[in-house]
């Protein structure tokens, strides 16, 4: 941290003539002649492991800029000019501040893109990121948000600018000891290091872009490397899959396949039985399992490269969901047969490959806690939940096609009771499932905690989806057989359970009681009212809801408990979220009024399964 507000601060005082101009300067780059495979998989330390030197630079270049392949340059060549000659990027826009408002506040140059010398340029910006020590995600407004998240891009390319982001000299005895830089920039050590000839060679090869003498000094460096003594080297067969892993991407692979098959699946649906849908069905079903098949092969070399399940932070969890979806799909299509399965099944595949590759989780590797890993609980767990979570998804798609159904075409049974079996089907595997989740989690929560159920926040919200899935089920199978003292009981028994709660919000005024009592007694009445396709379609909408609260709400906006794996402020995720749900309300409440105005619910009962 010296280090890095010692950069900031000699940046800053020599630039307040050179950031007026910083705007017109020509955007440098990197080499383009040079053969960087060879110090591509060079072994450095980072986050605890022992990655490829592609691996450091995609995360680094990703951190600071927002994309991995900036401007289309390589990352490894974009960190290595930030190393060797970072004069020129002082004055690049690297850094994007998007909202006008902010740059106001600030006295920041009117432009989304900017650079490090006008950011630590401005006495305003640099005051505001002062006065964020000591400050919780939590006490922050918006504008402290804003400035921590530029700041930490500015603290990475600061580090960067060091070389200190770059450590590839072993230590000599310790298996876990801290690895060092090859060389700095700025801040140099008073002891030269054990490379930092061969490092320097790099450089000079690298700035003056000559391809022979590069080669030469990268092999140099790696026969250094290799002849200093090490508790610790990680083996080149890892360092080599992991820049292959890195290259294929074979996540955002698999999302274009899906895609492809969603497409295909399409037409399938309006085609007679015969050669040609059994051609898009086969053409279907084979680029879902292509696709299936890179997500299994990207999740085994991640959880041989970690040494543990990936399973450590929302990336690797939404990594097993798109695997659980796609796994789940594929024994669907083969079991049902139906178009609109396989229609359904690359749709569903496609989004949750989409929220993989596009939601911007963090994907490095990182290591988790020991108490978590020291039981094969977490490996039994971790596929099962988000399996279920897989299953549940689906049937969240399925009843937004139902809805739809309903609404065009109200009139015909036998699709309507043809889509809503299917719904059930899933919404009972779905629901199973769950219930396995949930008792795997609390053995491995024995294992981890000493205790198998702590009312923790992810432990509630599990078992009140658990209960809402129940809830649906049961009243859709036997709703004309419960008693009429069973549903009244069901509401007072609700009634109390909310007034013993209400009093968690409180202050709150008389109405506000009101109206929220009624609110809760309205859904209870609704849920266990009714079970016929339309009610049990939008029963189902609202359980996801609870789930998507389970796996993402807990993390984000409750931000409390044991688990971990996913914490973050609000932020922007309460707000797409929110607009996302305004979004499917919309859609459920055009849905049901052109249904009703059609003439639904007459003659139509809940189905017997």
């Amino acid at each position: 941290m010296r280090r890095r507000m010692t950069i900031l601060g000699l940046v800053g005082a020599a630039t307040l003539v050179a950031a007026a101009a910083a705007a017109a300067v020509d955007l440098p780059a990197p080499p383009a002649s040079l053969d960087l495979s060879a110090i591509r998989s060079m072994g450095v330390q980072s986050d605890g492991r022992w990655p490829p030197l592609d691996t450091v630079a995609r995360n680094v270049v990703e951190q600071v800029t927002g994309t991995i392949h900036y401007r289309g340059c390589d990352p490894v060549a974009l960190l290595l000019a930030w190393t060797f000659d970072p004069e020129p990027w002082l004055d690049a826009p690297l850094f994007t501040v998007g909202d006008a408002r902010v740059r106001d506040e600030l006295d920041l140059p009117d432009r989304e893109s900017l650079s490090y010398r006008e950011l630590v340029s401005s006495g305003r910006f640099m005051e505001v990121m002062h006065g964020l020590r000591g400050k919780s995600g939590k006490t922050m407004d918006p504008l402290d948000r804003e400035v921590s998240d530029i700041g930490k891009q500015i603290g990475v390319f600061s580090d960067a600018l060091t070389g200190e982001l770059i450590c590839p000299v072993p230590h000599p005895t310790d298996p876990d000891g801290v690895w060092g830089p090859a060389g700095g920039w700025l801040m140099r050590r008073q002891v030269a290091g054990p490379v930092e000839a061969e490092w320097n060679a790099v450089g000079e090869a690298f700035r003056a872009g000559d391809a022979a003498r590069f080669d030469q000094a990268v092999a140099a460096l790696l026969q250094k490397l290799d002849g200093l003594p090490a508790g610790h080297r990680p083996d080149p067969g890892d360092l080599a899959m992991e820049v292959q892993l890195n290259r294929l991407r074979p996540y955002r692979v698999a999302f274009w396949l899906t895609l492809v098959a969603t497409v295909l699946s399409i037409p399938n649906m309006f085609i007679r039985a015969g050669r040609p849908r059994r051609v898009l069905s086969t053409l279907t079903f084979l680029t879902i399992l292509v696709g299936f098949a890179f997500v299994t092969w990207g999740i085994g070399v991640r959880w041989h490269l970690a040494g543990r399940i990936p399973a450590a932070n929302m990336y690797e969890s939404m990594l097993f969901l798109a695997w659980g979806v796609g796994a789940f799909d594929l024994v669907a299509i083969l079991a049902l047969r139906q178009p609109i399965v396989s229609f359904k099944c690359a749709l569903v595949a496609t989004g949750a490959l989409a929220l993989v590759n596009f939601l911007g989780w963090d994907w490095t590797i990182r290591p988790v806690m020991p108490a978590l890993l020291d039981t094969a609980w977490m490996a039994i767990h971790v596929p099962i939940i988000m399996v279920s979570y897989s299953v549940l998804f689906d049937a969240f798609v399925i009843a937004h096609i139902q809805l739809i159904v309903l609404a065009a075409a109200p009139r015909r049974r036998e699709l309507i009771q043809s889509v809503d079996q299917l719904h059930y089907w899933f919404l009972n595997i779905g629901a199973l499932l769950l219930f396995a989740g949930i008792a795997t989690g609390s053995m491995w929560g024995a294992y981890a905690w000493g205790r198998y159920w702590g009312w923790d926040p992810k432990e509630v919200w599990s078992l009140i989806a658990y209960v809402a899935y129940l809830a649906i089920l049961h009243v859709r199978a036997d709703r004309d057989r419960m008693p009429t003292w069973l549903k009244i009981g069901c509401v007072v028994l609700a009634g109390a359970m909310f007034v013993k709660l209400i009093t968690l919000f409180a202050p709150m005024a008389p109405w506000q009681w009101v109206v929220m009592f009624f609110a809760a007694v309205g859904l209870l009445i609704f849920v266990i009212g009714r079970g016929d396709p339309l009610t049990t379609a939008v029963k189902s909408i609202l359980g996801a809801w609870l789930i998507g609260m389970t796996y993402v709400g807990v993390n984000y906006v409750l931000g409390t408990g044991l688990h971990s794996y996913g914490f973050g402020t609000a932020g922007t995720v309460v707000f797409r979220a929110a607009l996302i749900g305004a979004a499917d309300l919309a859609i459920i409440g055009i849905c049901t009024a052109l249904y009703l105005s059609r003439g639904g619910w007459a003659g139509l009962h809940s189905p017997r399964a």
